[in-house]
């Protein structure tokens, strides 16, 4: 494997095969950790889930009360919300 130039900057590719095995997908985000003499790159961390909620839910979840209907339905949101990252 060589280093290339790309534009301004220097570059490598990974052929399919290599990136299946390692998990990665085309448009992923990834992290470049760089110390003396390697390069690790390992899949970015999510910074966060974001997730909307209505008045009813945003109280219901600051009041506890996550047996009721609408805080069932607040809890749902930010489970499809940790799902979905």
């Amino acid at each position: 494997m060589k280093l290339r130039k790309v534009g301004n900057s220097l570059g490598v590719t990974f052929t399919k095969e290599t990136l299946a095995s390692a998990g990665f997908a085309e448009g992923q985000e990834l992290e470049i950790q760089a110390s003396h003499g390697q390069i690790k790159i390992v899949p970015a961390v999510a910074s966060g889930v974001v997730v909307s909620f209505t008045p009813a839910e945003a109280k219901a979840l600051a009041n506890g009360k996550m047996e009721t209907k609408v805080g069932q339905a607040a809890l749902n949101k930010v489970r499809r919300g940790i799902d979905a990252s």
